[in-house]
């Protein structure tokens, strides 16, 4: 049996939020770490977007390439088309076809963490950021750097466009001890009881990490079944940031 960090709890606890408290009135981007987190983090609240006519841009920032790192049949560059093909598998579930991933391609482990990395993404992300409202990304207090350097990435973008409010999704945190500087003042609820079964697929989606398909690497990462199905079946959480 998974234990599951306080913050849990805390969230079943925490107030529900409507989608327009956490979109604004414009786009919505969401910063994925890895290939997954977009489902794992947003996946309910990216369909409610959908279904309300809103317009969600889905930028995954690194190629998860090190989920297997000693698969012969998956060596990075093959893994890292797989993960992309599997992201945008999930992406098309969640948004009805309507929304194209960006693959901005930093390596695994290696997310942007400085100001000149930071501004590159933002060249990058240019043609979507003027019209965004909202980033939702993962939590600074996920115990893995990825996560962390893109929420600082987060912040950054948002503090160059002042009107986009942001809200950080625990990920890791969830069932590993979170970081002790990250704050969770504010947490909110999204109830995802009606796009479960979209978001379901979406996770799914992503088949080299929820399945045996690469078999080849004893210590390659493979999902627990019991966590897959508990970022499905509980409502996401949302910490202003």
């Amino acid at each position: 049996m998974i234990a599951f960090t306080p913050i849990v709890a805390e969230a079943s606890r925490a107030p529900l939020v409507a989608l327009p408290e956490l979109a604004g009135d414009g786009d919505i981007l969401v910063l994925a770490p890895h290939p997954d987190d977009e489902s794992l983090a947003s996946g309910g609240a990216i369909a409610a977007a959908v279904a309300a006519n809103r317009r969600v841009h889905v930028a995954v920032v690194t190629d998860g390439a090190r989920s297997h790192p000693n698969s012969a049949t998956h060596p990075p560059a093959k893994l890292s088309d797989l993960r992309r093909s599997e992201v945008q598998a999930a992406v098309d579930i969640l948004t009805d076809g309507s929304s194209t991933v960006i693959w901005l391609g930093y390596p695994d482990m290696a997310a942007p963490d400085d100001a000149g990395a930071f501004a590159d993404v933002a060249v990058q992300l240019r043609p979507v950021l003027e019209n965004v409202s909202a980033i939702w990304t993962t939590w600074n207090g996920d115990p893995h750097p990825d996560h962390q350097r893109v929420w600082r990435l987060a912040r950054w973008l948002v503090a160059r466009h002042p009107g986009i409010r942001m809200f950080a999704c625990p990920v890791w945190g969830r069932v590993q001890g979170p970081m002790q500087d990250a704050k969770c003042l504010g947490m909110r609820r999204f109830h995802t009881g009606p796009y479960r079964a979209l978001k379901a697929r979406a996770v799914a989606a992503h088949v080299s990490q929820m399945t045996g398909l690469i078999g080849d690497d004893p210590q390659g990462f493979r999902m627990p079944a019991e966590l897959a199905a508990h970022f499905v079946d509980t409502d996401e959480i949302y910490i202003p940031s």
